[in-house]
């Protein structure tokens, strides 16, 4: 991985001078952008953070794998939805050992933009190996738009975007424009950075991409 998000979850910055005081991603709600996304069959939630958008995707009915590389993120997703038809393990995003042909649907909401580029590619392999044939992956992630004078702290062009899905096994159907949101008191660096006012939920810039394993 390309930052150590467990010591981020125990307060570390997760950038070099970009200090927090809370998970940014923490609304305390699945993000309003999955409303919408067609999950079929067993569903795999990659980067699963504190586990609101795993819950909501159980709530329609799906059996869900709930993977973070992080144990305090896993401990605490576990704590917080204890009766959900979830699974919440501690794994790998670029490795997934252990689970080959096992899923139908990915989330991957707010994870690709924090791997590297080679991380990157090591990630999307894996994913082919724990999908079955035309499984469908929702990809949501930083995108280079600014909305509202609001940038995304680790923006991705389009073309950052889908070259690597299109040139790893990904038939990608749809790439759409959408917002991720954060909680606002816990950005105030961030907010300083870019030279924008606090906002308690800001809505950042972000690419909504539906792709089938090829």
């Amino acid at each position: 991985m390309s930052h150590d998000f467990d010591a981020f979850y125990q307060g570390e910055p997760l950038a070099p001078g970009l200090k927090h005081n809370g998970i940014p991603w923490d609304i305390g709600r699945p993000q309003p952008a999955l409303a919408g996304l067609d999950f079929h069959g067993d569903v795999l939630d990659i980067g699963c953070g504190l586990g609101d958008n795993a819950a909501f995707v159980a709530n329609q009915g799906h059996a869900v794998t709930a993977v973070d590389s992080s144990p305090t993120a896993i401990a605490e997703a576990s704590k917080r939805f204890p009766d959900r038809d979830v699974q919440f393990v501690l794994a790998d995003a670029i490795d997934l050992a252990g689970y080959a042909a096992s899923f139908d649907t990915v989330l991957s909401c707010a994870l690709f933009h924090c791997l590297d580029a080679t991380d990157r590619i090591r990630h999307l392999h894996a994913l082919r190996r724990v999908t079955r044939p035309g499984a469908v992956l929702h990809l949501l992630t930083f995108s280079d738009r600014v909305r509202d004078g609001l940038p995304s702290p680790f923006p991705q062009s389009e073309q950052e975007v889908r070259k690597p899905l299109s040139d790893n096994g990904w038939i990608i159907t749809d790439f759409d424009e959408g917002t991720l949101l954060a909680n606002g008191a816990t950005m105030v660096a961030f907010f300083d950075a870019v030279g924008q006012p606090p906002t308690e939920r800001p809505a950042l810039p972000c690419w909504v991409v539906r792709a089938v394993r090829g």
